[in-house]
């Protein structure tokens, strides 16, 4: 006959309150929520690297871009730039009318054969003895002489100008033709365009001055025809003056008869 003991042990009640309790629901959503985030941050991660990506593929195309084209500060130092300088552009070409109006002399215009094209006007009367002329008279041809000299000057120096802008062009588009960058061309185009604007600049120079020497002629020709007016009708005052004293003087005179003895 087997013997079946039962132990039975006392335990108080405030050591079964100090055991932990687990609580499954609430770990499960903790659990839940971090897995959540850590898909956010997973996909935050991805669209940085996305970002990454895309910069480095805009990097690369700026990059086949430049080799293709050339880089323009590196293109730019290959060009020679000393013929568009600031002195070229501000140069002054012969002399102002202030400068000619000062050093003409009145009656120097009489000598003047223009290189030979005239003969030169004889100053000796008959007895050989020097003619006094009046200076005023022959001053606005002497102006005239000066302003078709200064005009020979600005022709002479801008045609060697012209012709060093001419070779500069004709280099530049041999440049053009030869260039290997885009980058090139456009700063050799640049450059065609500012020594185009140089050439037309030294034109417009040259046709300034022979202008000027159109204007002064008509100035001369209207002088002189304004003057001759004026003479005119100056005799034709100086007449009927000489007419009204004429008629006064005859009013005085009195007709005396011979009388015969």
């Amino acid at each position: 006959m087997k013997t079946l003991f039962i132990i039975v042990l006392s335990v108080p009640l405030g050591l079964w309150a100090q055991i932990p309790v687990t609580d499954v629901a609430n770990l499960a959503a903790n659990q839940t929520a971090h897995a959540a985030n850590i898909a956010k941050w997973v996909e935050s991660i991805n669209n940085l690297r996305t970002q990454i990506d895309q910069l480095n593929q805009q990097i690369n195309i700026q990059g086949d871009i430049r080799k293709w084209s050339g880089n323009p500060t590196e293109a730019g130092a290959s060009v020679v730039l000393d013929g568009l300088g600031q002195p070229e552009l501000v140069r002054e070409y012969g002399r102002g009318r202030s400068a000619i109006l000062g050093l003409v002399r009145s009656l120097d215009s009489l000598g003047n054969t223009a290189s030979g094209n005239y003969r030169a006007i004889s100053a000796l009367d008959l007895d050989g003895n020097e003619v006094q002329r009046d200076p005023f008279i022959y001053r606005r041809y002497a102006v005239l002489d000066g302003v078709q000299a200064n005009a020979d000057d600005v022709k002479e120096a801008t045609q060697e100008r012209e012709q060093e802008l001419q070779e500069e062009i004709a280099r530049t588009l041999d440049a053009i033709k030869s260039a290997s960058t885009d980058a090139e061309v456009q700063k050799l185009s640049a450059k065609l365009a500012a020594l185009n604007g140089q050439l037309r600049q030294i034109e417009a120079t040259r046709q300034r001055e022979a202008d000027e020497v159109v204007l002064q002629k008509i100035a001369n020709d209207a002088r002189l025809e304004q003057e001759r007016l004026a003479a005119a009708e100056l005799a034709a005052k100086d007449d009927y003056l000489a007419n009204q004293r004429v008629s006064s003087y005859l009013k005085t005179l009195r007709v005396r008869r011979n009388v015969q003895p």
